[in-house]
């Protein structure tokens, strides 16, 4: 170290300076260690226990196994419970005998098992799969066509997404009053895609199905009203790690649903009719339970623009498909029960 530069003495708490050194008495032992610091020649003063303190300890050393010595295992005695004699051993304990651990090795064998078990069909008939299913009052699923980015058909100041939306409302009110539970796929301005709306109605146990539209004529004006159904329906695919083996098709194709709404509606509205038609819209084909769709007139043309702007005439529509679920359904009850009492004979 440079002995040309200003050093700054550090003197240690409890120590006093004397020229050239530090010095610390230890007053209860009477003594002090001296040692020349590597920074400072000067000797320092302080009490030796000081010193030893700062130092790490001694490991201490394992005494070395005598090979000659012979070790005995001890057993710590056994205090037996009160009342039980010294020649009969005492119950031990209760101890759980299931384990996490021991289902590791057997795990690919219960998944496995979990997968077969998922794969077996469940009995039971499907949705609408007969006439001579239990007459259980079933669920209506309504389907308002289009919506979000999807307007539909925009014609004569008219918007189809608006007008199939205010339609199933009310026609959710008027079922309700006639006792039926709904389900609508939409409430608001919000865009599904068609597999979803077949899924909100595959989801329920017994179910029809109505989607609500209205008509554009590409090639004309158009008039009328129609209702379409499935003419080959298609069991839901299922896909995932544990596929279930196909579902047979559902044997409802809700050709006699879509008749009795066709007539109701054109016997309320006195419109022209268009009939019922068999075509592969996904949300028909692709559902259980009896589907149609239902086209209640055409946007582009006038006169039935001026209809169909009217509330009223919209309270017309909902009536007369609530008026054909109603006869649907009692016609589903009065088949079951002819079918009962035909096995009962």
């Amino acid at each position: 170290m440079d002995q040309g530069v200003h050093r700054r003495k550090m003197v240690p708490r409890g120590c006093h300076q004397a020229p050239g050194r530090y010095t610390k008495i230890n007053r209860k032992a009477g003594a002090t260690t001296r040692f020349r610091s590597a920074i400072e020649p000067d000797l320092l003063h302080f009490p030796a226990h000081a010193f030893l303190k700062s130092t790490p300890p001694i490991p201490r050393r394992r005494p070395k196994t005598n090979p000659d010595q012979l070790r005995l295992p001890l057993q710590r005695p056994r205090i037996l419970p009160p009342g039980i004699p010294s020649g009969v051993k005492p119950p031990s304990p209760p101890r759980s005998s299931f384990r996490f651990s021991s289902l590791l090795p057997h795990l690919g064998l219960i998944l496995l098992l979990v997968g077969l078990w998922l794969a077996i069909p469940r009995s039971g008939t499907p949705a609408g799969d007969g006439a001579d299913a239990e007459p259980a009052i079933p669920v209506i699923v309504v389907d308002a066509g289009h919506g979000g980015h999807d307007n539909g058909a925009t014609k004569n100041g008219l918007v189809e997404k608006q007008l199939t939306l205010d339609t199933a409302l009310r026609l959710e009110a008027l079922l309700k009053k006639r006792g039926f539970q709904v389900i609508m796929t939409r409430r608001d301005d919000r865009f599904l895609e068609l597999h979803e709306r077949a899924d909100i109605a595959n989801a329920q146990r017994r179910a029809l199905f109505v989607s609500i539209h209205f008509n554009d004529s590409t090639t004309g004006s158009g008039d009328g009203v129609e209702t379409f159904f499935a003419s080959d329906k298609v069991a839901p695919s299922s896909s995932g790690l544990f596929s279930k083996p196909p579902e047979p098709p559902p044997a409802d194709n809700g050709a006699g649903f879509a008749q009795l709404v066709q007539q109701s509606l054109v016997k309320r509205l006195e419109v022209t009719d268009r009939g019922i038609k068999g075509r592969q819209f996904a949300v028909v084909r692709h559902t259980r339970c009896p589907a149609i769709l239902v086209e209640g007139g055409f946007v582009n043309n006038p006169a039935e623009a001026r209809k169909l702007a009217n509330p009223r005439y919209r309270d017309q529509i909902a009536a007369a498909i609530c008026d054909g679920v109603a006869a649907y359904h009692n016609k589903r009850v009065l088949e079951s029960e002819q079918t009962r009492v035909a096995k009962s004979k």
